[in-house]
């Protein structure tokens, strides 16, 4: 600390190093308080509310050890030692709540650096279903969490609707169009190269048991009969919108990572960049996947070099790394 209005953080580490980076609005290493800003007073109220909620991820760890009691106890009776299963089915499940408390802060940066109470976000409710898709699909839940900040302006409301784009990653009946079978050019069949469990998680039926319901053709039933109802859907089911808006990002990515290596991106071209990347046979280094990054952001949101650059820094704020990211598996 060189003086009250002004704390180098550069030696802390953890959370209260990530921390401390997204209240660093100049990113210099330091939190001050000046006149117009305050880093300090925001940071010692995000690390007040961080400790709560790790105190309160202690406890929910300790009700998960207390669901499998018995087990453990019998089974560390007979031969002396924990059940490895237990013991990971314990450990994921700590590990997911501390990720969890991180989606939790980048929602609550977001929402803050634009001036919105937190009052006025029900951020568990955000945090559950972007850990959900983030998991799932293997993105870093930064991204969702950096568009939607973007999209919503911080307020991160919840089924939205509008003339132009639905849910929070504002979906339009053009972007989906592609989805569909069929389509002019069919593009649904590079859309199955790049993230076939997401688009068919997205488009076609399940039984109760979770299997895809196939007509007497064999093909996939459709949820939805048209892109305009799927855009319709993403108003009324947020996690639907999110894993639709993770889902045209891709694409976009793949098309920036077209551009760079052939000078265009094209219905020919941009498989062989999926399976490029797939294959890690193209390596982008973190300029050259920062530059995709924010092509596929500009692309997302019309060409707007601002919205790019606002989520560009936003994900920098949230700590992640441009080195080898890449947003297909």
């Amino acid at each position: 600390m060189t003086n009250s209005n002004s704390i180098d953080y550069s030696a802390w580490f953890g959370l209260k190093a990530l921390i401390a980076k997204s209240c660093d609005k100049d990113q210099n290493g330091k939190l001050e308080k000046t006149d117009k800003f305050d880093e300090i007073s925001i940071f010692n109220a995000k690390y007040k509310e961080a400790i709560l909620q790790e105190k309160d991820y202690h406890v929910a760890k300790q009700d998960g050890i207390s669901e499998y009691t018995p087990q453990v106890k019998e089974h560390k009776e007979s031969t002396g030692e924990v059940d490895p299963e237990i013991a990971s089915k314990i450990k994921d499940a700590y590990a997911g709540s501390i990720e969890m408390s991180y989606v939790n802060n980048m929602i609550n940066n977001e929402a803050q650096k634009r001036g919105v109470s937190l009052k006025d976000i029900d951020t568990n409710y955000w945090a559950e279903k972007i850990f959900s898709v983030a998991r799932e699909y293997g993105v870093p839940a930064a991204l969702l969490v950096s568009i939607i900040g973007q999209e919503t302006n911080g307020k991160f409301t919840k089924n939205e609707n509008s003339e132009n784009g639905a849910g929070p990653m504002q979906i339009t009946q053009i972007t989906v169009a592609d989805f569909f079978p069929k389509a002019k050019g069919n593009w649904n069949n590079i859309y199955k190269q790049m993230n076939e469990d997401l688009l068919n998680d997205i488009l076609y039926k399940k039984d109760k048991n979770g299997n895809f319901i196939k007509d007497r053709k064999g093909d996939y039933v459709l949820k939805y009969p048209t892109p305009k109802a799927l855009r319709d859907a993403c108003a009324k089911d947020d996690e639907l919108g999110i894993k639709v808006g993770l889902l045209c990002f891709e694409m976009k990515y793949v098309k920036a990572v077209a551009q760079k290596k052939y000078g265009k991106a094209t219905y020919a071209n941009i498989p062989k960049v999926i399976d490029g990347i797939k294959s890690e046979k193209i390596l982008l280094n973190e300029s050259e996947n920062k530059s995709a990054i924010k092509t596929a952001l500009k692309n997302y949101n019309s060409v707007f070099n601002s919205y790019a650059i606002a989520v560009i820094d936003s994900l920098a704020t949230h700590g992640l790394d441009f080195e080898d990211l890449y947003f297909i598996k």
